[in-house]
């Protein structure tokens, strides 16, 4: 499913620049005399989201298919769907359509970037998220934690079962995390809503994980990506038509050791933080859901990692992953 949402074509890499800190996305709209944008803001279960359509319905009908989604995938909520699944041993559990679409998505990324992806760590995740937030970090926990939190994880222990509708987790302990896929999701589970409501042209920003909806009012939706040390700081203008953007890094929350910065998107391989001189990482493809993924894992694997995954997977995705070495700061772009 992922692989067919990935096109084929040549493969180019470059350096763009240096001296950049991170990719955020800044939205340039083209002014118009056609029908005015209407701008809509909201908070759900923590998170922004941000609605921006000529139609005065879109809002509504984007904030309802992630309500209801929530209701799904919420990792905290202890009556999600999700949860209830996680408090669940060898057991079949009879689970929505949805969950058993963005699991097999997910089993299939994780395939595809060779564990760098893999939503079957929550035990882990959840972990470092406890002891990020605590602060004061001032050691690694010991190797021999770690290893025994990773035995209870693992994609091969996740059976799904597309016929019946169900999923059973087959080892104790297991949680699923899909932090890192299912808001990407929900972005394009809210475009066909807004398909089916014949709206033809929409902005959606869930915290960074961006669809672009038709056109901005006959002309493309035009994405900044910028840099935020700099108020005006443009790296590149991009021009998105039915198309996702997608953005990981580690400039929001991380953690200081021993004067060494450590990213709290953790590396399922090794159950530490990823460790790849990797600032962020931006994708540009055809759905959110892919590109949410994708930029977790890239973020993970770093350059070498995102060569690999084209080389394997020639795609017309647009990437953009920011390095730092020393106080040498580079932007590499894929297209």
């Amino acid at each position: 499913m992922v692989k067919k949402m990935i096109q084929r074509a040549s493969k180019k890499v470059s350096v763009l620049s240096s001296g950049f800190l991170s990719l955020i996305f800044c939205l340039i709209f083209i002014t118009s005399c056609a029908k005015p944008l209407h701008k809509d803001k909201f908070i759900i279960t923590g998170s922004f989201l941000e609605v921006i359509s000529p139609d005065a319905r879109a809002a509504k009908i984007v904030y309802e298919e992630f309500k209801r989604l929530d209701k799904i995938f919420n990792f905290y909520d202890p009556n999600s769907e999700l949860s209830r699944l996680n408090n669940t041993y060898n057991t079949p559990v009879k689970v929505s359509a949805e969950t058993i679409e963005v699991l097999s998505l997910s089993k299939q990324l994780s395939e595809m970037t060779e564990g760098a992806f893999d939503v079957s760590y929550g035990s882990l995740y959840a972990f470092w998220k406890e002891l990020i937030k605590k602060g004061g970090i001032k050691e690694l926990p010991p190797k021999e934690t770690i290893n025994e939190i990773m035995k209870n994880c693992g994609m091969d222990k996740i059976k799904i079962n597309k016929t019946d509708s169900t999923v059973t987790i087959e080892k104790p302990g297991l949680k699923i995390d899909l932090g890192a896929i299912a808001e990407g999701y929900t972005v394009d589970k809210a475009v066909i809503a807004l398909k089916k409501a014949g709206i033809t042209s929409a902005l959606i920003n869930a915290g960074g994980d961006i669809y672009c909806l038709g056109t901005n009012r006959g002309n493309p939706w035009v994405v900044g990506i910028k840099n935020p040390s700099e108020i005006q700081g443009i790296i590149e203008n991009e021009n998105l038509i039915n198309e996702a953007i997608t953005t990981s890094g580690n400039y929001e929350q991380f953690f200081d050791l021993s004067g060494k910065r450590y990213s709290h998107i953790i590396d399922p391989r090794t159950g530490l933080p990823a460790d790849s001189n990797t600032i962020s990482v931006s994708v540009i493809t055809q759905n959110c859901t892919t590109a949410d993924g994708l930029s977790t894992a890239f973020f993970v694997g770093g350059v070498n990692g995102v060569s690999s995954f084209i080389s394997r997977y020639p795609s017309t995705m647009r990437i953009f992953v920011i390095t730092q070495e020393g106080k040498q700061k580079r932007v590499h772009v894929f297209r």
